[in-house]
């Protein structure tokens, strides 16, 4: 048996913690004197002091590293889903350096251009629902086009090719997002619970390229409206996306290439 002081510094943690670890219920003494209130520790209690420490560096709360040293739940789970939350911590702190970085003037600002198109009327398949967030709009889109083969195998894609994500929704929201997936194909097809047929009316666009990752993809929209507004168009209609490289054809973020386009219609001169 080992004194708190001797284990203490075998374990190179204080006293005063110790106190704290048996008072919480996280590591009781092996022995408490019932006459001096002395506590003791046994040298296997090193190696649960470590274990401990381990979790602790994973930035796991008290109740859930008790739950693991007690082997009280599934210590898989658990760390898995630690993982899961200190990966949307990363992407979060990520996020916020390179927003630093920008109002620092440290990184290059994007160099936008606006073109004008016309889209053509097409026949077009769509699919409306629900998805998590932005990363999870190809994930969608793949069901789709999954869909489309499964139920309508004659159906082909058009050439040339049209496709893009419209949100309907009044305004805009972060996550559990509602979305219309628009692709063109060859002829009308049969409809299905969540697949449909229409046709697309021609429509005017304002087009803007954006490189990068999503959360500046606002500066593409800004950068959109002024144009419109300084070259005489007015905004109708909903805005849409056209994915054309991401996540899921290119590992470098910067290489990720979306399409705004804005529906517009030009202002009559008098």
């Amino acid at each position: 048996m080992l004194k708190i002081g001797q284990f203490s510094k075998l374990a190179r943690v204080t006293v005063k913690t110790l106190r704290y670890y048996d008072k919480i219920g996280l590591l009781r003494p092996a022995l408490t004197d019932p006459a001096t209130a002395y506590r003791y520790y046994t040298e296997d209690q090193l190696q649960t002091v470590r274990l401990i420490f381990t979790y602790k560096e994973a930035q796991l709360p008290n109740d859930v590293i008790m739950k693991l040293i007690g082997n009280k739940e599934d210590g898989r789970a658990l760390l898995e889903a630690q993982k899961q939350i200190l990966d949307q911590r990363e992407k979060e702190i990520q996020s916020a350096r390179c927003a630093v970085e920008r109002l620092l003037g440290e990184t290059e600002k994007q160099t936008y251009a606006a073109a004008v198109k016309n889209v053509e009327k097409r026949v077009v398949y769509y699919c409306r629902g629900y998805v998590a967030n932005a990363e999870s709009i190809y994930d969608f889109m793949k069901a789709c086009a999954a869909e489309l083969v499964r139920t309508n195998p004659d159906v082909h894609l058009s050439q040339p090719d049209y496709c893009c994500v419209i949100y309907p929704d009044d305004g805009y929201r972060e996550s559990n997002i509602f979305i219309e997936y628009v692709q063109s194909v060859d002829r009308f097809g049969m409809d299905t619970g969540t697949l449909k047929f229409k046709e697309l009316e021609p429509v005017t666009v304002i087009s803007v390229l954006h490189r990068g990752n999503y959360d500046t993809l606002p500066d593409a929209y800004l950068f959109a409206v002024n144009w419109a507004r300084e070259n005489g168009y007015t905004l109708r209609g909903e805005p849409r996306e056209r994915y054309i490289n991401g996540q899921w054809n290119r590992a470098d973020v910067s290489e990720w290439l979306t399409e705004v386009q804005l529906p517009v219609w030009e202002e009559e001169t008098p």
